[in-house]
């Protein structure tokens, strides 16, 4: 169908467009990404055209050939390319768009990748960050646990390991002791001996496996064994 000029073309002073059939295509971008406010539409050359887009005349040869940039007349036999405005306009908003899309895209992917490698959630801040910014952020995790660490605010896991392993190994003695002791203290009998055994024997292995539980079992501890350790 004949191109309808743009907003702006009625003045008198305006040069006359030159007539054209409108791409279906076309005429959706132009819908989508029409001209901004208060500028005309215009028919312009390559140098004109590379002045409106704020990029070069080589881009716009480029985009021509190669990507198919709308035109309104081809440039041969010395004849020079016909652009116009609006229609270069919005096909290079439309190309931004998609480009910024791909670049998203891509990132995301980038990230996605990145996260897998650092045993990282897609979702975690940290997938996200750049090598240089990760070793950054690693460097200042170091120093601020060796300021705890000075500061007795942390100490090694290993440490506390073998603190509660030494706790817990009195307990289970006492524990497994007791029924010999209330035999001698009490006089209990043979069948009271073997309740406070029973007794004894379940509350070694509740603990045992509350600490595997609740309290181990996300931790990188490779030598503890809680079930050899709390348990009879």
């Amino acid at each position: 169908m004949p191109d309808v000029p743009d907003r702006g073309q009625s003045d008198n002073d305006a040069p006359k467009m030159m007539s054209i059939d409108l791409d279906a295509g076309l005429a959706v971008l132009l819908e989508k990404h029409p001209l901004p406010e208060g500028v005309s539409d215009a028919d312009m050359n390559q140098s004109e055209m590379a002045a409106a887009l704020n990029t070069s005349v080589n881009s716009i040869s480029k985009w021509i050939s190669s990507e198919n940039m709308p035109v309104v007349q081809e440039g041969k036999n010395g004849k020079a390319y016909v652009l116009r405005l609006s229609h270069c306009w919005a096909w290079k908003c439309a190309r931004d768009h998609e480009e910024h899309q791909r670049r998203a895209h891509s990132a995301d992917q980038i990230n996605a990748l990145q996260a897998s490698f650092l045993g990282l959630d897609v979702s975690d801040p940290r997938a996200a960050l750049s090598a240089k910014e990760r070793a950054a952020l690693a460097q200042a995790d170091i120093a601020h646990s060796k300021a705890m660490h000075m500061r007795r605010q942390l100490v090694q896991l290993d440490d506390v390991v073998e603190m509660i392993e030494s706790i817990f190994s009195m307990v289970r003695d006492k524990i497994e002791g007791m029924p010999d002791v209330l035999e001698r203290e009490l006089s209990l009998k043979p069948a009271e001996v073997d309740k406070v055994q029973r007794i004894g024997a379940d509350l070694l292995s509740s603990l045992g496996e509350i600490i595997e539980e609740k309290e181990l079992s996300e931790r990188d501890v490779e030598d503890v064994e809680v079930q050899r350790q709390w348990t009879i």
